[in-house]
């Protein structure tokens, strides 16, 4: 068996080498979280389309109390008419 054979034939199903970004095939940075599954350079470029906001002022968790401009990025929910739900 030759170096070609052997290089790269374990097959992946868990860790680090058996996931990639879903937008460029990346395998470094990537975002897990809600699924996203992309890796830092493509969730910038597409945070905007997906429905992230960037806010300048987190003051939603207590380790960014205090510190202008966090940069933190939050999902932005769907209103919801309260008028139009029965309990």
């Amino acid at each position: 068996m030759g170096h070609q054979q052997l290089y790269w034939s374990h097959p992946r199903k868990f860790g680090q080498g058996s996931r990639s970004c879903r937008v460029c095939s990346n395998r470094h940075g990537l975002i897990r979280k809600y699924g996203l599954n992309m890796c830092r350079q493509c969730f910038r470029q597409y945070a905007k389309d997906i429905g992230f906001i960037k806010v300048g002022v987190c003051r939603r968790t207590p380790c960014c109390l205090g510190r202008e401009g966090c940069g933190g990025y939050f999902f932005r929910e769907r209103q919801t008419d309260r008028s139009s739900l029965e309990w």
